[in-house]
């Protein structure tokens, strides 16, 4: 066992042991006052792929939540797909991002507020082309009638259903895969027929996502990913 932690012992814990990743990928292990060392280092070995990946998961979140400097080389998220972007400033053209030949270009002088709203309205516009045709496509295959469909700026919450079963998103989805896209677009819309997230609403959605979880991990494992 190659892992070393940062072993707490505690008289008001009975039986458990559990363990927590602490800031700087410290790895904490809380246990009862009695528990023999052998068996928290069985249980630590048992927890070593999932800590390994919990150190990596937190390393990159610490990385891409650094903020966006809107420089030549710097990527950016769509469908899925990173792409770099080229930034320059031609004052005869117009201003904005354009994506061509993946790649992105950005065409705006220096000024980091300006850049980053050119390219929130350039993904305002992509996500609301596609998410809106992506829920036209399966309204019409579930037989469901949504109201109206939204595009936020939301940056935890991919999408939401009313009780007048009106639609929003936020425009960062329009940043993961298409095969995501379409398990949010189908969560929202089965809302429609169930308002909760009880064990009849995840079979409805098991229906047409057979593997919804995996892209709700997805999102789960990649959205520190697509800020701006």
């Amino acid at each position: 066992m190659n892992i070393e932690y940062n072993l707490i012992r505690s008289r008001k814990r009975k039986k458990t042991i559990s363990l927590q990743i602490g800031p700087n990928s410290e790895v904490r292990i809380y246990a009862p006052h009695h528990t023999p060392i052998t068996e928290i280092n069985r249980f630590v070995r048992e927890k070593q792929n999932w800590i390994d990946k919990a150190i990596r998961r937190q390393a990159a979140i610490q990385v891409s939540s650094q903020e966006r400097v809107y420089i030549t080389g710097e990527t950016f998220y769509y469908l899925g797909q990173p792409y770099p972007v080229e930034c320059y400033f031609e004052p005869l053209e117009n201003e904005g991002v354009m994506f061509w030949d993946d790649r992105f270009f950005l065409n705006c002088r220096e000024n980091e507020a300006l850049k980053k709203h050119y390219f929130v309205s350039w993904y305002k516009k992509k996500a609301r082309s596609h998410l809106s045709g992506r829920v036209d496509f399966y309204s019409g295959m579930l037989k469901l009638t949504s109201g109206s469909v939204r595009i936020t700026s939301a940056e935890s919450r991919w999408g939401s259903c009313s009780g007048a079963n009106n639609l929003s998103f936020s425009f960062r989805l329009i940043m993961a895969p298409p095969e995501v896209v379409d398990y949010v677009v189908v969560h929202e819309l089965m809302h429609i027929r169930e308002k909760n997230h009880s064990s009849k609403f995840w079979a409805l959605v098991i229906e047409v996502i057979p593997d919804y979880k995996k892209h709700r991990r997805w999102l789960r494992d990649h959205q520190h990913e697509f800020n701006l």
